[in-house]
């Protein structure tokens, strides 16, 4: 029995380093661990906070604050309304007019959300308004529900694509994304998307009038040639980064 004891002793001393050996080991890579999870999480939150500084400098204008401010609770009616984040309408109004209530555009968008005088017209009518051109927020009224009227043209796509689609019929027209999805059909592209839409208005130009004699009978776009397409992606892909960064800020 004693030698049995003896044994189980010397088995257990031999093991004992080995044993709380690998606790220590296991304790230490915990530690280990979240230091780097730490570590990584001030250096995202320090890049995100010289994003948002770069985008300011860049993007916002002095009185941003005071606009967002004063016009928070029209956009905030009506971006709820129709399903929108307000901080998209925000970023919005940032690209269309950078909050200047006087706007207006060399073909004659007006206001801050730059609306055309015949979309205004139609938008009078359906919504029962009557100062889109004066009144800066009735302009912000009719401006998101011309973007809401935009998404009901792409009722076969996800919720992301369906927005960036949206954007883009509010900056050139549905008709002209119409074509680029004729375009994309053509191509074997997902007309769906965004990126194969964004791959396809380039090509509604005429260099592409080969292209168009097997995509249209006549051999031509249905709406024309079309040749503001990089303002288009632009103002999408605009649209979306700010919205991404101004979510980080509100």
């Amino acid at each position: 029995m004693k030698q049995t004891l003896r044994k189980l002793f010397i088995i257990i001393f031999l093991l004992f380093p080995a044993i709380f050996g690998c606790q220590d080991t296991a304790r230490n890579s915990a530690r280990s661990d979240r230091s780097d999870s730490l570590v990584n999480m001030i250096e995202k939150r320090i890049s995100e906070k010289k994003q948002i500084e770069a985008y300011r400098k860049r993007a916002l204008p002095p009185d941003f604050e005071k606009k967002v401010r004063n016009y928070y609770p029209v956009i905030r009616k009506y971006a709820k309304r129709y399903g929108f984040d307000w901080r998209l309408i925000v970023v919005q109004i940032l690209k269309e007019s950078h909050f200047k209530e006087r706007a207006r555009s060399r073909v004659g968008a007006m206001g801050l959300m730059q609306i055309m005088p015949s979309t205004a017209r139609e938008i009078r009518r359906e919504m029962d308004i009557e100062y889109i051109a004066n009144n800066p927020r009735e302009n912000i009224a009719a401006g998101i529900y011309h973007l809401y009227k935009q998404l009901k043209y792409f009722p076969d796509t996800d919720r992301d694509n369906r927005l960036k689609l949206a954007l883009a019929a509010y900056n050139c027209g549905a008709a002209r994304i119409f074509d680029a999805q004729d375009i994309a059909r053509a191509l074997e592209l997902n007309p769906q998307t965004w990126e194969s839409v964004k791959t396809c208005l380039p090509k509604l130009t005429r260099e592409y009038w080969k292209l168009h004699l097997e995509v249209w009978e006549l051999g031509v776009p249905n709406y024309g040639y079309f040749y503001g397409y990089k303002e288009t992606i632009a103002y999408v892909d605009d649209i979306i980064d700010g919205y991404n960064i101004l979510k980080k800020m509100f």
